[in-house]
């Protein structure tokens, strides 16, 4: 009987170790089921918090995209601004050359006419200049083959210092002009070195020597 006690003894304590181990088990088993809960959760927060920077870091990225897209809407902007007035100056300046060259062609026109209208007047000129040339030459007495032995070649200063300025008109001679003054043929040939009373022209101005 106490063999079988002790042997039920022996079990009772085998039984209870037993147990006890059993229920260290159970609690270890609990716990590593726990740490490794606990391990995945922590792992789930750290992916959530690594998700959340990068949800934030997106976002500071995006607000700075939105900021420089702003910025280059603003440079788009004031460069179409600039393309504008630039175009408006061109235009401007186009307008200008265009009437600066209507005004250079209106003024070589109107050079080239006055320039024409000189010419004309300057032909015009020497033409009647030499038409007065031609009479005045036609109405000089013809060269004659022999020299003249009528006429003076030097002029004695034999005539009164006195006298009346007198222009000769067209019919006059050196004789009638003498004696409409009440001088004498020498005195008005010497006085005005006259070589010939046949070169007597109209217009021209004597001095008429009297007393």
């Amino acid at each position: 009987m106490r063999s079988m006690g002790g042997s039920m003894a022996i079990l009772g304590k085998k039984a209870v170790w037993l147990a006890a181990l059993c229920l260290f088990m159970g609690q270890g088993l609990a716990q590593v089921q726990t740490s490794n809960l606990a391990y995945q959760v922590a792992n789930m927060v750290e992916d959530m918090r690594i998700l959340d920077e990068s949800i934030r870091s997106m976002r500071v990225e995006l607000e700075s995209m939105r900021r420089e897209n702003g910025q280059l809407r603003e440079q788009v902007s004031e460069y179409q601004n600039r393309i504008g007035s630039s175009m408006d100056q061109l235009a401007t300046i186009g307008q200008v050359n265009s009437a600066v060259s209507k005004a250079v062609s209106a003024l070589e026109l109107r050079d080239e006419k006055m320039k024409n209208e000189i010419i004309l007047k300057v032909n015009q000129e020497i033409t009647d200049f030499a038409n007065s040339v031609k009479k005045s030459i036609g109405g000089m007495p013809a060269a004659s083959a022999k020299p003249d032995p009528t006429l003076r070649t030097s002029f004695p200063r034999n005539f009164p210092e006195t006298g009346s300025p007198y222009i000769v008109r067209g019919g006059d001679t050196l004789s009638s002009i003498a004696k409409k003054f009440g001088s004498t043929v020498d005195w008005v040939q010497n006085a005005n070195e006259i070589a010939s009373p046949r070169h007597l022209q109209a217009g021209r101005k004597l001095f008429i020597p009297h007393n």
